[in-house]
């Protein structure tokens, strides 16, 4: 995935398959998104058979500091690399 210009709606590729055949969600940079990425990497670590991947930890821990620090849309990049980190993908 290339980068954007700031501002510019970026599609969720963090959603299943099957949910995506129905209508693709766009999110933006946003506080509000930043809280559905951490929430989505909390619900993955309390379901996994094992701790997450350091890179996967750090990068997590990294994005919500960001977040919180209004650095969205860093904090999103590192979240949603994160999460691929995850589910076993590099990208």
């Amino acid at each position: 995935m290339g980068i954007l210009p700031a501002g510019l709606a970026q599609w969720d590729f963090t959603l299943p398959a099957r949910a995506q055949s129905r209508e693709p969600t766009v999110t933006s940079d946003t506080p509000e998104y930043c809280d559905v990425l951490m929430s989505r990497i909390s619900g993955m670590v309390r379901t996994a058979a094992m701790p997450p991947p350091t890179e996967a930890a750090v990068l997590s821990e990294e994005g919500e500091r960001m977040c919180v620090r209004g650095q969205i849309r860093g904090g999103v990049m590192r979240l949603r690399r994160a999460i691929a980190i995850m589910r076993g993908g590099e990208d």
